[in-house]
């Protein structure tokens, strides 16, 4: 399994001579974190729209993530313009879709600069900004997915995003601590990184569209549902 060895030297002294004794540590040069990566040729084997990696905080999810998005271009935007204005290669009804898309439907909202919008605002903004500059056949990244919203906004986001994702086929793989957006996004596969075994974790492939299995459920009855799932691998 690939991974990625972390080290940082540690520069000594009384303080974390203090931490070595009390807690016995043996290593006293550095710090060492090994941090699992997804299986590319696994990704590449079936297909998807929404892949999220998900974790404790400190357990590498940024580091995944980083890695995964080399060669990703940055696009600035205008901080002097109101955000509707800030796809100037889109079309009017395009832009209006994207917003909407993510949730942003005030149109006070929309006239508004980046600098003016409020965390929530701001956090689903950044979200259709990375969308909209993607290129095509091109993933999307996003880091610290919902980390500065509230727990209902979280959801409302992750809901808006699934629907936009889907309708528009696209890729996108996030990275977030809060394991309670995951039944709102319904992610095609999910790397979680408090499950891992001996340095190792699998990524996790739920059922939801374009999955065999999840279209056999749609076609059962709900008293059926349990019954069946017994027979099926």
């Amino acid at each position: 399994m690939s991974k990625i060895i972390l080290k940082s030297p540690i520069q000594n002294s009384k303080f974390t001579e203090y931490l070595y004794e009390k807690y016995d540590i043996q290593n006293r040069e550095e710090t060492v974190t090994v941090v699992p990566l997804p299986n590319k040729d696994e990704l590449e084997s079936f297909e998807w729209n929404i892949g999220i990696i998900v974790g404790n905080s400190g357990s590498g999810k940024s580091t995944i993530l980083n890695f995964l998005k080399l060669g990703e271009i940055q696009k600035a935007y205008n901080y002097d313009e109101p955000i509707i204005s800030l796809f100037k290669d889109k079309t009017e009804e395009e832009v209006c879709e994207l917003y909407f898309g993510m949730g942003l439907s005030s149109i006070p909202t929309l006239l508004r600069k980046v600098n003016e919008l409020s965390n929530g605002e701001r956090a689903r903004f950044e979200l259709a900004w990375k969308i909209g500059n993607a290129r095509d056949g091109e993933t999307i990244y996003m880091d610290e997915f919902t980390s500065v919203v509230n727990r209902d906004v979280a959801k409302s986001m992750s809901f808006a995003l699934q629907r936009y994702i889907r309708k528009h086929n696209l890729k996108i793989i996030l990275a977030s601590c809060h394991f309670d957006i995951i039944e709102w996004l319904q992610p095609d596969w999910v790397f979680n990184l408090n499950k891992q075994k001996n340095e190792e974790c699998e990524i996790e492939r739920l059922i939801y569209q374009d999955d065999v299995k999840y279209n056999h459920y749609n076609k059962l009855d709900e008293s059926e549902i349990l019954s069946d799932a017994r027979s099926i691998d």
